[in-house]
């Protein structure tokens, strides 16, 4: 079932409105369109959508910085661990 075509401006204001933080169901009730549409929506690719992307994939990094910092205090306490037991037996 086609509805009626929603114009760039107003697809602007319900990015926008999500972003703020509206849910779905209340921007869909401002506007008087379909929670579906404005799903879809705020799915499209867009500027916002790619800058997001970006954000992501750097947060990713940030997240593999940490873990790769944490592998290496766990092998340098495994160290500690097998050296502390050496002297023990000693």
């Amino acid at each position: 079932m086609a509805g009626k075509r929603i114009d760039d401006i107003t697809r602007q204001k319900i990015k926008e409105a999500h972003a703020s933080g509206l849910s779905m169901r209340q921007i869909a009730r401002e506007f008087g369109i379909g929670s579906s549409s404005v799903d879809r929506i705020v799915k499209e690719e867009g500027p916002q959508n790619i800058q997001n992307a970006e954000t992501e994939k750097m947060g990713k990094t940030e997240r593999q910085l940490k873990i790769e910092a944490l592998e290496k205090r766990i092998d340098e306490l495994e160290k500690k661990i097998l050296g502390l037991k050496a002297k023990k037996k000693c």
